[in-house]
């Protein structure tokens, strides 16, 4: 008994952490989620991901500066979900600035 209780407390624990922010080079990070059964909102998840982000730089004692977000709100047979990829900057660092972020098209048409 004991032997299946360690493992799935681990995996509970796991499942309780929230999203894990990954490194994509310097000072550049990404963190993507998936919403739950009640969330229809792909925006809920990311506005919960720009929280996440900001206490991430925070905690490094930088400011959060968006580089690029997606979401997409659910449907049938899928969760609301949402990615945020941005930077923990230094004050004063010339990369903070008003952030410019522009929409990635869904569908590219290659015309040859």
């Amino acid at each position: 008994m004991r032997r299946l209780l360690v493992p799935m407390v681990v995996v509970l624990l796991a499942g309780c952490a929230g999203p894990e922010v990954v490194p994509m080079g310097r000072d550049t990070y990404m963190v993507a989620k998936d919403g739950s059964f009640t969330t229809f909102g792909g925006g809920a998840v990311k506005a919960e991901l720009y929280k996440q982000a900001n206490a991430f730089c925070e905690s490094k004692g930088k400011q959060l500066m968006p580089v690029n977000d997606s979401s997409r709100d659910s449907g049938y047979g899928r969760y609301a979900n949402a990615e945020l990829q941005f930077r923990c900057l230094k004050d004063g660092d010339l990369g903070l600035r008003r952030p410019t972020m522009e929409s990635v098209p869904d569908i590219k048409i290659k015309i040859e």
